[in-house]
């Protein structure tokens, strides 16, 4: 009885260090690199494009986009990642003339999150 609870716990302290060892394992780390944005400033009822590297380590993580015009969040964007290039393109809506338009690019791995936020305003 005593040898079969001994192996038990021996059992339970080689996974608790395997689960520990893992969790301490390589610093995660995200990092965000502006790289152009096309036209500057934008413009009404105009193509806008943000261009950005982002780079993760150990692997990759999850990127996000937001764009906000007047105050009001512009749902109509897109985002396409080939690793470690981002791009956010849209349509500057033709009604934000003379507004301001924020564009968020945030990138996490695991609890780690990293965002750059630039801001315009548009002629």
């Amino acid at each position: 009885m005593i040898s079969w609870l001994a192996a038990l716990a021996a059992v339970a302290l080689a996974a608790a260090t395997v689960c520990a060892s893992s969790a301490l394992g390589a610093p995660r780390d995200v990092r965000i690199e502006v790289l152009s944005v096309t036209p500057s400033p934008p413009q009404a009822a105009q193509h806008f494009e943000l261009v950005a590297r982002v780079a993760f380590a150990p692997a990759p993580g999850s990127i996000r986009c937001s764009v906000w015009t007047g105050g009001k969040r512009f749902r109509n964007i897109r985002l396409v990642w080939r690793s470690p290039v981002a791009r956010c393109f849209f349509r500057v809506p033709a009604s934000a003339h003379g507004k301001r338009l924020t564009i968020t690019l945030a990138a996490t791995l695991g609890g780690s999150l990293t965002r750059t936020t630039l801001a315009f305003r548009v002629v």
